[in-house]
């Protein structure tokens, strides 16, 4: 397979996390126990961290064309083909590039596109949300894997990460700079892409992200009052 190149340098990142915690409770007649508190079901847990303290990134690449029918999800977000499409971001010790199968995949959104969610390479750091989302801002390559996920963000290299936050359920990505985008249908793959890396290394349901101060989404003329996107977790 031969990735597509940006003319750019590849900044390599890492990451540490922190796990979603979920709450199960049952009720009793005699001694009352909590309630239970159903999770919602667009939460897929945050990264783990290895027992070396590394972590792979959650990166956020639009499908490949046909994604949904090579490796089709079944209803409740499980692949009814064992093979799927994977990213090379992953070097064997002969050198050569292992592919990594999707862990998720969101619904459909804007020009008929899904996103995948695939991962990086074990790496270090404080802060897995930035670390992600720097990844996929700063990434050298446009496609990466055969059939190709790809990364429209890779071209937004005016961008910088400013700040992620999260309170209770809401993610808020805080951007700098300039995205560049080639028309709608791009502008809707970039902006779920942030918003999904977001979510996934935060284990947040809904996400905000904003440039400068102003809704990216308004920035790229795009509805900004959404119901979050259904990210599905991929079980094997």
């Amino acid at each position: 397979m031969t990735p597509t190149h940006q003319p750019r340098a590849r900044v390599l990142v890492s990451a540490g996390s922190i796990g979603l915690a979920v709450l199960l409770a049952g009720c009793g007649s005699s001694d009352p126990e909590p309630e239970e508190q159903e999770v919602p079901s667009n939460t897929i847990p945050q990264p783990e961290v290895e027992a070396d303290d590394t972590v792979r990134l959650p990166l956020a690449m639009v499908s490949p064309d046909g994604q949904a029918q090579a490796a089709p999800l079944s209803g409740e977000g499980t692949l009814e083909d064992e093979q799927a499409p994977g990213s090379p971001v992953e070097e064997t010790p002969d050198g050569e590039q292992a592919q990594e199968i999707e862990i998720a995949r969101t619904a459909a959104f804007g020009c008929d596109d899904t996103v995948s969610v695939i991962r990086s390479v074990p790496t270090v750091t404080e802060d897995p949300a930035v670390a992600a989302l720097e990844f996929l801002i700063d990434d050298e390559l446009f496609s990466h894997g055969s059939p190709a996920f790809s990364n429209p963000l890779a071209a937004s290299e005016e961008l910088s990460v400013v700040s992620v936050e999260v309170e209770q359920d809401m993610v808020r990505v805080a951007l700098s700079g300039e995205p560049v985008t080639t028309g709608e249908c791009e502008s809707w793959q970039i902006l779920t892409q942030i918003e999904t890396t977001a979510r996934v290394a935060t284990g947040a349901t809904d996400s905000e992200v904003t440039v400068d101060g102003q809704p990216l989404a308004e920035l790229l003329g795009l509805p900004a009052d959404r119901e979050p996107l259904r990210i599905n977790e991929i079980e094997r």
